[in-house]
């Protein structure tokens, strides 16, 4: 019997490569439902190729765009939920931003395989998402390429085995970049990622190199990890994915084709490794392989997600808020690219400190209050005032 899947986000970069793998392995999967955001022309070319079950437009407002039986067509983040709770055995979550949070906790609590694309689930809600799969029956397996590379290294080292690990970053595009140069950074230019075809958010992250930043503090909740034993490396070439240092001195790299099906296909398939037409890796093509430490001064993002991580809790919300809404202003051409960092770091310096935060009330209040936050001050409107929580 074919598994069925759930996709969160069809339209976005990691939802078309699902869909491209789901086509490639029809014997094995079956799309039962999508969602989608806003992009309703794609999505309804999506509904005419693969003929989910049920469909839901994140914009309810844009329901009448949609071609689909409305006895199946489902609209915002209940139809979401209500999705979630169906019959579909696995469920790619690749939606953006904190919209993921709830999905991820649905999927969970409903004991499904989830797929996860969202950081910010595992930003904001870290030791949530931990404290459900030791509850439930459901299981997560990473889509990120970093962390599916550490996961499956993993599978072959034992827990005492390991001293630290290593995720790789390409550097984005203004890895040569002097720190000068970056304040005349135009959107476009930092929309225009060298290496990988993702979204807006992700592909500004990775500029900024916030979304490394995301991606280590995933990398703690994930394999229950100190943050002083993960590292970060720039890897403008992206052929080493994630390393892990062993006791001995040895270290362990997984390698690959920077192309994100071969980790979507690995987690679909719950951990097993299936055929696709991906591009070999040939390494007598490679010529050498470079590795230097990112430069933190220049890219302050980074610094902050490490910061935010020895903060606790509150601070890692108030990072992921803050960042969406500096990351919104650089794109509608309010503020300068440097200027992102510095508004996050404001944030941060008035947020509550609170090092655990076990509930979703309050890590939405404290999103809330980030996100207003942020946007005070990059209108100029003031300090805008701490919270109490």
């Amino acid at each position: 019997m074919k598994k069925k899947i759930a996709i969160l986000g069809s339209t976005g970069s990691i939802g078309r490569a699902t869909l491209e793998v789901i086509e490639n392995q029809k014997n094995v999967f079956e799309v039962f439902s999508l969602v989608c955001k806003g992009n309703t022309a794609l999505l309804n070319e999506q509904i005419d190729k693969f003929k989910p079950k049920y469909v839901c437009i994140y914009d309810e407002f844009l329901k009448g765009k949609v071609r689909f039986d409305r006895k199946r067509l489902l609209t915002g983040i209940n139809g979401i939920n209500e999705m979630i709770g169906m019959e579909a055995d696995i469920v790619v979550n690749a939606m953006p931003g904190s919209i993921g949070l709830e999905p991820t906790i649905s999927a969970l609590k409903a004991n499904k395989i989830l797929a996860l694309a969202n950081k910010e689930s595992l930003v904001m809600a870290g030791r949530i998402v931990s404290k459900l799969l030791k509850t439930h029956g459901s299981k997560l397996i990473p889509v990120d390429s970093e962390h599916s590379a550490i996961f499956q290294i993993m599978k072959k080292v034992r827990r005492h085995e390991m001293k630290a690990i290593t995720i790789t970053a390409s550097g984005g595009p203004f890895r040569g970049h002097g720190k000068t140069a970056l304040m005349d950074v135009k959107p476009e230019e930092a929309l225009n990622h060298p290496t990988w075809k993702m979204g807006k958010k992700v592909t500004l992250d990775s500029a900024t190199l916030m979304n490394k930043g995301l991606e280590v503090i995933e990398a703690r909740w994930l394999f229950d990890i100190k943050p002083e034993y993960i590292r970060v490396l720039v890897h403008p070439e992206s052929i080493i994915h994630g390393m892990i240092e062993c006791t001995d001195g040895a270290l362990i790299a997984y390698m690959a084709h920077p192309d994100m099906k071969i980790p979507i296909s690995f987690a679909i398939n719950q951990g097993k490794i299936r055929s696709l037409p991906s591009v070999r890796l040939n390494l007598e093509d490679l010529h050498k392989l470079t590795f230097y430490s990112p430069d933190m001064d220049k890219f302050p993002s980074l610094r902050l997600a490490f910061d935010a991580l020895h903060a606790g809790d509150s601070a890692l919300v108030t990072l992921n808020a803050s960042n969406e809404v500096a990351s919104e202003a650089f794109i509608d051409g309010r503020i300068r690219f440097t200027d992102i960092p510095v508004f996050i770091e404001q944030a941060l310096e008035c947020h509550p400190a609170l090092p655990v935060v076990d509930d979703t009330e309050t890590i939405w209040e404290i999103h809330n209050w980030a996100k207003k936050y942020t946007e005070e001050i990059i209108k100029g409107s003031g300090a805008g005032g701490r919270l109490s929580v």
